[in-house]
Formats: C-alpha cells, structure tokens, sequence
C-alpha cells in the first residue's frame, strides 16, 4: 500500500520514529524498465532513489499483511495511511468533480455491505482529503525528483519529515 507525504508523517508522530526508525518500515518498490505502472498506481508518483525511481509503500510481511497488522489489528489505526482511512474506497477526480469506487470484493473485505451506510457526504470528505494528500506528495515528489543531488531513500523520507506541508 503506497504512503504519502502527510501518512509518513503521521507514523512518525505518532510512534516517535526518526527518518531512520520510519525507513524500516517502508518499502521502495522500483519497477523494471520495461515494466508499465499497475492501473491502481497510474496516478501515484514515483520517488527517484540511489536504486531508481521507486513507489513508496508500507513493508509487507512474509503472509503478505502490513508490518503494522498484528492479530488482524492495526496496530497504528489513528495514524493509519490515508489508503487505509478510504478502505474500501477509491477516489479520483472526473470532469473537475470527485469519482469514486469499490477497490475490494467481499472475498478480500467480508465488511462489505454490513454496518451503517457510507453517507454522500462523507464519502465526499473522505475523498477530498485523500485526493488533497496524494496532489500535495505529487508536488513534493515533482521537486523532490527535479533538485535532488544524490537521491536516497533515507534522505527522500528525511526531507518528507521536515517539511512543513506535511506537518500532522
């Protein structure tokens, strides 16, 4: 699950993790290149590394689950991505107006369908907001990948958790 600028910084409030605590946690997966971008990460920008120009996620665990699921718990659920705040939704923008969709099936997320009724509005909130993140991290990555002498991983998540556009 890829992470923006605000979710970095959330983690690392909330678990009082420095840029390299925080870098354990993550994953830099880089894609050959030869190898399109999957449709889901289409809108999401690539952070150029010392190992190529990489999407930015939480590290999964050998079962495949998050490094933060534990017991089928999150174990960082106030500070949760902003992927996770939107599950099972995905948001993106059509004709200047907020689209949105299912990203699970009942197989994947048995919630489905139980509990109360996602209201209009609050679908509209919670899209706005992770469309607003995603546009704000898209901004940092652009400059990020244009005036970055020598990109790293470690340096990239150290100028995330310094600027103030992504302050929690």
């Amino acid at each position: 699950m890829t992470v923006t600028g605000k979710d970095l910084n959330r983690i690392s409030q909330a678990l009082g993790l420095s840029a390299g605590e925080l870098l354990r946690a993550l994953d830099f997966y880089v894609l050959r290149e030869d190898e399109a971008a999957p449709e889901g990460l289409r809108n999401i920008p690539t952070v150029n590394t010392e190992r190529g120009a990489a999407y930015v996620a939480l590290r999964k665990t050998r079962s495949g689950d998050c490094v933060f699921l534990q017991d089928n718990l999150c174990l960082i659920h106030a500070a949760r991505p902003s992927v996770c705040r939107a599950f099972p939704f995905v948001f993106h923008e059509e004709e200047d107006d907020l689209a949105w969709g299912l990203s699970a099936v009942k197989e994947i997320c048995p919630g489905l369908g139980r509990g109360p009724e996602v209201s209009a509005s609050d679908l509209y909130e919670i899209g706005s907001e992770a469309l607003e993140e995603i546009l704000v991290s898209r901004e940092f990555v652009d400059e990020w990948n244009r005036t970055a002498q020598t990109p790293s991983a470690i340096s990239f998540v150290e100028a995330v958790l310094t600027d103030a556009r992504f302050s929690v």
